[in-house]
């Protein structure tokens, strides 16, 4: 009898968590669909994937940077790239960008938490005959870390 009551009164909780959820509307969540976030700016940190490449990248004023530090692509990079932002959680970022010259689109997530940041890009998406489109969806570790906020 003690299950079924609990049962029910979890039930009951529920639907009225969904309800009060479902009559919200985008304005009563204060999300701002119109102006980019850029919640990381000041940000500088390395990261390393497991293979043994790594990137350093950095957000300013809105723009992304990064060149790679190791491996076959050391050296190469971009900057001055716009870039939005949304806090997922404390210290948890996602963050995207779109490198129109080169084709590449990008979404990572940032945990400083834990250190880590999770990847997935599409790179050189335009058709192209003799080109064949990549994805890369990996995770690293951050091995360094500042703010100059």
């Amino acid at each position: 009898m003690k299950t079924k009551i609990i049962t029910f009164i979890c039930a009951f909780l529920f639907s009225i968590g969904i309800s009060v959820a479902q009559n919200k509307k985008a304005e009563d969540y204060k999300f701002n669909f119109n102006e980019p976030e850029h919640f990381i700016d000041g940000y500088s940190l390395n990261y390393q994937y497991q293979n043994g490449t790594a990137i350093h990248m950095e957000f300013k004023d809105g723009k992304a940077s990064y060149e790679w530090i190791n491996r076959p692509r050391k050296g190469h990079g971009n900057k001055d790239i716009p870039y939005r932002s949304s806090k997922l959680g404390n210290n948890i970022y996602l963050v995207n960008w779109h490198e129109t010259e080169i084709k590449d689109y990008l979404t990572i997530v940032f945990d400083f938490n834990k250190m880590t940041i999770h990847s997935s890009i599409i790179v050189g998406y335009e058709n192209k005959p003799n080109r064949k489109l990549r994805t890369v969806f990996k995770s690293g570790i951050i091995d360094h870390l500042t703010l100059s906020k």
